[in-house]
């Protein structure tokens, strides 16, 4: 594989990706310096637990006023005005609030056991978004100051007004997402609320990120070469990202996705969730025990120690007290220890290995590259579950398929990847999650049963035609392989009775979520549409086109003028000057969807040359449940 590349910018710059976790969060960075090669950085330093540690718990605690009074490792001080305890005002401890931003897809709330924290009442989500992001980068600042040289304060200061931001997230995740998480991160002071802040954001799907962790990590550099296919399995604390991917060179590294990603919410939380309820209900017989603080407690202890040393063989020992008095065996419990059966350990993973496995054949067998998917490697906190990996391993291996998993600390894969795809940024091409279009106006055509169907919808536009209302233009179908550099083009044309000036244009483009082969109307299956997002701007420059009605040869177009058969011989007058019937606009609406991110632009041409300005997208809301407080 080649080495990264020399930077070759004409200043320091900082980049700084934050890894925002379900149960764990991290910071990776490189500092850019021209004519060096880029070193990608872990902050493994944070208040409330040991250096080395390369994660912060995703916890914040929040008063009654709602102002977050510790986060990650920390813990609260429980003190009232004047320095007692106040133990009557315990703060709120909140966790799991990453999976409150997840897209309303039913492909992502098949899952049971989802967490759902409550938001203190006076927060929304882009709050406390902007609230740990800020801690984060609080962090990531002290950690620089004081890790490079003495003159560490002076480096940060330097680069401070100057930082590319990267932010992860999950496979499923999108426009909507990133735009809270974007308000996030200017909420926080991170960024200027202002074009050029905004612009020094961007995101990476956490499955990508990953792939860039295992190339410059040098993790997979033996199974690395032209045309090979890789797939990606980043099991995390809330999600289990799969990716698939093909090399199409190895010098210079250049990668294309050849399968819709998956997003499935099946992590190591959704595992202990499931470990929860069956201990809750396991205690429900017992006298002693049947409290929820127990509940709780050997919950934890299972998330901490069996979640991870769980092979598949035997049973095993969850231990949550030290009494030997603390024994029930009715229902298990000795010693302080609550017996769990390998079958019901097994009940807690199977249903996450067997979405995986179904996820990976589907991959597999809708790939659009040549070749077969061999090689998969599995990273991500969860990745720790030897249970996991076991299972995993056994069943690709029955369809002579190898797993891999790094034996390094793969909790820092999204971190560390997302520095490097804004570095090295190998995948050059993605595939559509969905298929995306506009609704839009067709001609009607009464001998098409489509159309006739929907005959009592036609009406008589401004041209003097007929047309249908509610026909669906799909730009880019999903499974399609989009490269980076590929732009999908609407046109739209704005008509109207005067003269067209600062024409304020709106798209909506919409996302077909369905099974289906693409509607032609949306009727056909409008509970499977939704608006992605709308796409604005204002025509300023654009001609303004005059419009006749249609000649008796069917032309539009100005008549000519006529010659009059006046009583003066050799006088001939002209017809006055045709009044247009109506004024008509032509813009193409450019989107690219190969990025990371939706891009919008507005095209049109003056004097046969294209001009181009830029167009604002506005997200809808697109989020499985309320995310205010």
């Amino acid at each position: 594989m080649s080495a990264r590349k020399v930077f070759h910018g004409g200043k320091r710059r900082l980049v700084l990706a934050f890894d925002l976790g379900t149960t764990y969060s991290g910071v990776s960075y490189a500092i850019l310096d021209p004519g060096n090669i880029p070193r990608i950085q872990t902050v493994s330093r944070y208040p409330g637990q040991e250096a080395g540690d390369a994660k912060i718990p995703t916890i914040i605690y929040y008063d009654k006023r709602g102002k977050a009074v510790a986060l990650g490792a920390e813990e609260p001080q429980l003190l009232d005005e004047n320095g007692g305890d106040d133990w009557e005002d315990e703060p709120l401890k909140l966790e799991w609030f990453k999976l409150l931003l997840r897209p309303n897809d039913s492909s992502l709330t098949l899952s049971s056991g989802i967490p759902a924290p409550q938001l203190p009442a006076n927060k929304t989500i882009t709050d406390v978004y902007a609230d740990f992001y800020g801690y984060l980068f609080t962090c990531a600042r002290d950690f620089i100051q004081q890790t490079h040289t003495a003159l560490g304060a002076l480096v940060w200061k330097s680069l401070q007004d100057d930082i590319e931001i990267v932010l992860s997230h999950p496979n499923g995740w999108g426009g909507s997402q990133q735009n809270t998480m974007r308000r996030s991160i200017i909420q926080a002071g991170i960024v200027p609320d202002n074009p050029e802040g905004r612009s020094r954001i961007t995101f990476v799907s956490e499955g990508e990120a990953s792939l860039h962790y295992c190339l410059s990590g040098g993790l997979v550099s033996d199974e690395i070469q032209a045309n090979k296919n890789v797939m990606i399995i980043d099991a995390g604390g809330g999600t289990v990202d799969i990716s698939t991917y093909a090399f199409q060179s190895v010098e210079p590294v250049k990668i294309e996705e050849i399968a819709v990603p998956s997003c499935l919410l099946e992590g190591s939380v959704i595992v202990r969730q499931r470990a929860e309820s069956l201990v809750r209900e396991k205690l429900q017989r017992s006298t002693k025990f049947n409290d929820e603080s127990y509940v709780k407690a050997i919950a934890q202890e299972f998330d901490r120690v069996a979640k991870k040393r769980f092979k598949g063989t035997g049973d095993a020992g969850v231990k949550f007290s030290n009494m030997i008095s603390d024994r029930d065996p009715e229902v298990g419990i000795r010693n302080g220890s609550l017996k769990l059966t390998r079958n019901e350990l097994c009940s807690l993973f199977d249903p996450a290995i067997d979405a995986i496995i179904d996820a990976v054949q589907h991959q597999r067998s809708s790939a659009v590259a040549d070749g077969d998917v061999k090689t998969f490697f599995l990273v991500g906190g969860f990745a720790a579950s030897e249970y996991l990996f076991e299972q995993l391993r056994s069943r690709l291996e029955g369809d002579n398929l190898a797993l891999y998993r790094p034996d390094t600390h793969t909790n820092k894969a999204v971190a560390e990847g997302a520095v490097s795809f804004h570095i090295d940024h190998y995948v050059s091409a993605r595939v559509a999650r969905w298929t995306y279009g506009a609704q839009t106006f067709v001609v009607f055509q009464s001998h098409m049963p489509n159309h006739a169907r929907r005959a009592y919808r036609a009406f008589t536009g401004i041209s003097g035609k007929m047309l249908l209302d509610k026909s669906f233009m799909p730009v880019l179908v999903k499974g399609v392989q989009v490269a980076e550099t590929r732009e999908f083009r609407k046109n739209m044309v704005y008509s109207s009775s005067t003269s067209l000036n600062n024409t304020e244009v709106s798209l909506k483009v919409l996302a077909y979520r369905g099974v289906f082969a693409v509607p032609e109307f949306i009727d056909e299956d409008d509970s499977s549409f939704i608006t992605l997002c709308t796409v604005t701007g204002v025509l300023t420059n654009v001609p303004s086109v005059p419009c006749f009605q249609p000649n008796e040869a069917g032309a539009s177009a100005p008549p000519s003028y006529a010659l009059a058969a006046g009583k003066r011989k050799g006088k001939k007058r002209k017809d006055p000057k045709p009044t247009p019937a109506y004024y008509m606009q032509s813009v193409d609406v450019v989107l690219s969807f190969g990025l990371t991110e939706l891009k919008a632009e507005l095209a049109w041409k003056r004097n046969g040359i294209e001009q181009r300005s830029p167009a604002n997208v506005i997200y809808e809301d697109d989020f499985a449940v309320t995310v205010s407080g």
